[in-house]
């Protein structure tokens, strides 16, 4: 019988297969897509230059076991830690002071979500911060909805204070799924197999799947919360109540990703620069923030999240390029559009594959993320990033976790021979 079956061909399936491989485990991973890497994605093709449809960033980068995937790779890490940043009020550049006043609401409301945390209060990140602080609603824009993909009503104080730093940053010239799907090197992949139940009620698991039943010792499952809260895998016998409401207590954020594409003028924008614009005070989280020419390609990356992310999305491709245009015009004016070429949106909102784009743990929960990682009767194992520990939410969380778990399910593998 085969040892192990891994569920899901991205950062954590990859990283968990090479670790079985390593210990001369038998495996076989089997994937829904038509191609490897998950949520780590570059698209060729849409723009005719490398798309990061998904993860973009090698995050931690001196702790990122992913980057000595890329440089071993040979590709191109740009580091991105210092960016610059233009910061716009209506259709003008902001002023010294009201810089000054966009960081202290920045380090502010950190402060405040922070210290919330350390006390282990899971509270919404909405309850704690200040009311009357200027610049709030544009520093909670990037802190929430595009950091997390909730806004602060949904984002948990103590998620936030759990997750480790995230500097150094590098870019991937040849894209992150690109550098993400080396790790599939040397694999044998299934793709277009699609899972449809997990029957663990017998001495292994038995697997249906969109190319027949898979039999095995142990499974993996590397999917989404989105996919495992969705029913369109079912288990028998269901999942104990504990697991059942792990998952259901870290739900799938959304950030919305809408390159726009140019033809080559550069708009004042320097390369890498991250572009913010002032909301309303009563608008947090109704924004489409930007960075400007990524590793040096001809378009500027839109980001839009949490319940506008979601809406747009309900809307179609259209109506978010047309948003985040919009953005970009108010700022710029709309000659800008004359050096318009294209503009693309990401569908993870949408896709049947993920259901959101990354996980977050709801507000008034703890111990949801350790919960949803416990393995059941030994045999059902868990990896990716909703379990990736201080790098929940990021592929390198995704990837240690399917590291970390695989030489668990391996000692035990090898113990049964």
């Amino acid at each position: 019988m085969l040892e192990v079956l891994i569920i899901g061909a991205g950062a954590a399936g990859l990283s968990a297969a090479r670790q079985l491989q390593k210990k001369g485990v038998s495996f076989k991973i089997i994937e829904a897509s038509y191609r490897v890497g998950g949520r780590a994605w570059t698209d060729q093709q849409m723009l005719g230059v490398p798309v990061d449809m998904g993860c973009s960033w090698v995050s931690g980068a001196d702790k990122n076991s992913l980057t000595k995937v890329g440089r071993n790779a040979g590709l191109t890490m740009v580091d991105h830690t210092n960016a610059s940043e233009a910061l716009y009020v209506g259709d003008r550049r902001a002023t010294d002071a009201e810089w000054d006043q966009f960081e202290k609401a920045r380090r502010k409301i950190d402060k405040r979500l922070s210290k919330a945390g350390k006390k282990g209060s899971a509270l919404p990140a909405s309850a704690v911060i200040s009311k009357d602080l200027p610049f709030s609603a544009t520093a909670q824009s990037w802190l929430g909805p595009m950091d997390y993909g909730v806004d602060f009503k949904d984002l948990s104080t103590l998620d936030h204070w759990e997750q480790t730093d995230d500097q150094p940053s590098y870019l991937v010239k040849e894209g992150f799924g690109t550098l993400v799907a080396t790790l599939a090197d040397g694999l044998d992949v299934s793709l277009n197999t699609k899972v449809s139940r997990i029957d663990w009620s017998g001495d292994g698991v038995e697997v249906e799947t969109s190319q027949g039943t898979l039999r095995a010792a142990r499974v993996l499952i590397t999917v989404s919360t989105g996919v495992l809260a969705s029913g369109d895998i079912t288990f028998h016998p269901a999942l104990p109540v504990e697991k059942q409401e792990a998952i259901q207590n870290v739900p799938m954020g959304l950030l919305v990703k809408v390159p726009l594409l140019f033809d080559g003028a550069r708009m004042g924008f320097s390369e890498g620069e991250w572009v913010t614009y002032k909301v309303d005070e009563d608008q947090a989280g109704k924004a489409c923030y930007f960075i400007a020419w990524p590793c040096g390609h001809d378009y500027l990356f839109g980001n839009i999240g949490a319940d506008l992310g979601w809406e747009l999305s309900r809307a179609g491709s259209d109506a978010a390029v047309d948003y985040a245009m919009g953005a970009l015009t108010s700022m710029l004016g709309n000659d800008v559009r004359k050096h318009f070429v294209q503009g693309i949106m990401t569908d993870w909102a949408v896709n049947p594959l993920t259901y959101g784009a990354y996980s977050v743990q709801r507000p008034g929960t703890t111990g949801a993320r350790k919960a949803l990682g416990r393995s059941v009767a030994d045999r059902i194992f868990f990896a990716g990033e909703a379990v990736g520990g201080a790098r929940a939410a990021l592929a390198n969380g995704a990837y240690d976790s399917g590291k970390k778990v695989a030489k668990k399910i391996a000692k035990k593998a090898l113990a049964a021979r």
